[in-house]
């Protein structure tokens, strides 16, 4: 009997060993499928970490050179936008000083007819009647030749105005993008 109680004890110690043995054995199938998964899980972690790298360095990349691409097509208009102005200006100021001119000769043309006639006898530059220099001094404050001089300025100075207006109206025609071009 002895025997028969220690061959039980015996065999249940082996059985009790085998089945700590058969636990450790799950607990570490367990802790390398969970190890296994842990893995897995970081690799998928670090593939998302890269790839948002990757796309945060494309979206860099993209808005410079969106932004270097609306730089030059800002720089193009300006220099478009400053030609067009400056052709305006040369235009307009080629223009004025052709109208200056007309006036100026106009301004010649008037003494010189009044100091050819031979009927107006003055010491003035542009001698007239005695009833057209009245007339001047009621208009001009002073003889025919300074009304005529007053006229002459007058007339730069209008057609500087206008010289003026156009100008302004030309460059506010010259068109001023605000978007970039696609």
């Amino acid at each position: 009997m002895r025997e028969g109680r220690m061959i039980r004890a015996r065999l249940a110690a082996a059985i009790g060993v085998t089945a700590v043995i058969l636990i450790l054995i799950v607990l570490l199938f367990a802790m390398d499928s969970r190890l296994d998964l842990r893995t897995i899980e970081r690799d998928q972690a670090r593939l998302q970490a890269k790839q948002s790298e990757q796309a945060h360095a494309r979206t860099i990349e993209s808005y410079r050179s969106a932004s270097a691409a609306a730089q030059q097509s800002a720089e193009r208009n300006v220099a478009r936008v400053a030609a067009e102005q400056a052709a305006i200006t040369k235009g307009t100021v080629h223009d004025y000083q052709a109208r200056l001119a007309a006036v100026d000769a106009r301004y010649e043309r008037v003494r010189a007819q009044l100091a050819a006639r031979s009927d107006l006898r003055s010491p003035n530059l542009a001698p007239v009647s005695i009833a057209s220099d009245a007339t001047c001094r009621a208009y001009g404050g002073g003889d025919c030749d300074a009304l005529l001089a007053k006229l002459a300025i007058a007339e730069r100075q209008a057609e500087n105005l206008v010289a003026l207006r156009q100008w302004v109206r030309s460059q506010a025609r010259a068109i001023v993008e605000t978007a970039p071009a696609p």
